[in-house]
């Protein structure tokens, strides 16, 4: 009996053996050791040290290691040099832009245009990555808080990505219901609902991740197994002829679940202002356009003759004039450029992409501006 578990035990112990050296080293499907690890107040996080291994969408692979705060980024001092200017940039994957080297970035590309800048009061200039994949308005307002207020920065830039942001903040909606909510109680206060620690598979997940980080197999399985189980639980319109639930707010009737995470997102932006601004801390807004090429804005229109694509900018727009904080559009610079045969993105931003968000948000002009001498209007 032994002899015979032996046998069948040997053999597949060396098949998967095999098969890890080559999900390792040739990464076929994708393949990689995990570097990511289950969170208890935002769902997960990026390991902080690992190395990490991307291809997708780019021709070529992304390689480089998370720095010790646990983020995209170059390794930083949680406490600010002296005579330093920090921008904070919080977002979801355009933020922290696996597409693309940590160094052709929009962040990485305005703290190289502003090397050598020196004025009377600083010294040098910091753009700090604090993106994750998937984030909603209710993880950044935690990361706000958690990861970013402790780093001292001077401004805050929020990007706001509507293809994701506005079904991720509803747990009947998101993607995935392993993450905070935020709820209202007593009138018009939020508080955040972390239950999702108690749920079966988030404990399942922080028993697999020690694994994940050691095995490109486990990891491998694990991935293909959650792509598929949330692409099987979301339930958009979309089709050649029909908007997506995202698309259908840029119309004058939008889905009214949509319409109502819609407006939460706005009161966790204007919490998240609101926390900067007893802080001293300058804060701006942006929008991922969500359609701006001219062919994709005739398809929506097609199915919808009310389809705006500035809807966005402007409505986001006339919340930041009434809140007294900055916003700073982008679709309509964006079809320019587009108009223009710039390709800006695959499914991100690719390198065009992120050269038009510098040029947009945090290079307005044709030399660097001192942003610390820059109005709080957009």
């Amino acid at each position: 009996m032994l002899k015979r578990l032996v046998l069948i035990v040997l053999p597949l112990a060396l098949v998967c053996g095999l098969l890890e050296v080559v999900l390792r080293t040739a990464h076929p499907f994708g393949a990689r050791v995990s570097w990511t690890e289950p969170d208890c107040e935002i769902g997960w996080r990026f390991t902080p040290g690992r190395e990490y291994w991307f291809f997708g969408e780019n021709d070529r692979a992304i390689t480089g290691r998370i720095n010790a705060m646990g983020w995209r980024d170059r390794e930083r001092s949680v406490k600010k040099p002296a005579r330093t200017y920090r921008i904070a940039v919080v977002g979801d994957s355009y933020v922290e832009a696996f597409q693309v080297e940590s160094d052709r970035t929009f962040l990485a590309r305005a703290e190289e245009a502003y090397k050598g800048v020196r004025t009377p009061d600083y010294d040098a200039f910091e753009v700090m990555n604090f993106g994750r994949s998937g984030m909603s308005p209710a993880e950044e307002s935690i990361v706000l808080e958690r990861d970013v207020f402790p780093c001292e920065p001077d401004q805050v830039l929020l990007l706001f990505t509507p293809h994701n942001d506005i079904a991720d903040v509803n747990p009947s909606t998101a993607a995935d219901a392993c993450r905070p909510f935020f709820h209202r109680v007593r009138g018009d206060s939020l508080v955040a609902d972390t239950s999702f620690v108690g749920r079966r598979d988030f404990r399942l997940r922080e028993a697999i991740s020690p694994i994940k980080q050691r095995s490109a197999l486990v990891s491998l399985v694990t991935e293909r197994y959650n792509a598929w189980r949330i692409a099987h639980s979301q339930r958009r319109a979309s089709g050649a002829n029909r908007l997506t639930l995202e698309q259908r707010m840029c119309t004058t009737h939008p889905d009214s679940v949509y319409a109502a995470n819609y407006a939460l997102c706005k009161r966790l932006i204007a919490r998240m202002a609101g926390e900067c601004k007893v802080r001293d801390i300058r804060f701006r807004l942006a929008s991922v356009p969500l359609v701006y090429e001219d062919e994709a804005v005739a398809r929506c229109r097609a199915a919808d003759p009310s389809f705006d694509p500035g809807f966005f900018d402007r409505d986001l727009a006339a919340m930041a004039d009434s809140s007294g904080f900055s916003f700073r559009p982008l679709t309509a610079e964006f079809a320019a450029r587009s108009r223009n045969g710039v390709k800006l993105q695959w499914q991100h931003w690719n390198y065009a992409g992120h050269q038009a968000a510098f040029e947009v948000l945090l290079f307005p002009g044709p030399r660097p501006p001192e942003p610390w001498r820059q109005s709080q209007g957009p």
